[in-house]
């Protein structure tokens, strides 16, 4: 899987990334190129977890309770349509900007 770094736009694989820091939905991983902290948007990941298995969960009571389907079939299709939403934007973002980034100093005249 390839990623591509929100600061020089380049892309990278995941096993070239050397340091990363946070656990859970609070890691963030630094890019090889250009040395920015990259991370996802903690939101964006709690809405795909959550219509995720707010998916799993009304498709096996849809079927396994009988007469629950006029209920569980929207669910199920609001729940696909969350997780698809929210994976579309969910993309590294710029958490921390490189030390030695000129685009980032200023410069006195």
């Amino acid at each position: 899987m390839s990623l591509q770094c929100a600061h020089c736009y380049k892309s990278f694989s995941i096993a070239k990334v050397n340091d990363s820091r946070g656990k859970g939905l609070s890691v963030e991983v630094q890019c090889p190129h250009c040395a920015a902290w990259l991370g996802h948007n903690k939101y964006l990941s709690v809405v795909k977890i959550v219509g995720f298995y707010g998916g799993v969960i009304a498709a096996v009571v849809g079927y396994f309770v009988e007469g629950v389907t006029v209920i569980t079939t929207p669910l199920i299709i609001l729940a696909v349509i969350m997780v698809g939403l929210s994976h579309i934007m969910d993309h590294l973002q710029l958490i921390e900007a490189p030390e030695n980034d000129p685009n980032t100093e200023t410069h006195a005249k």
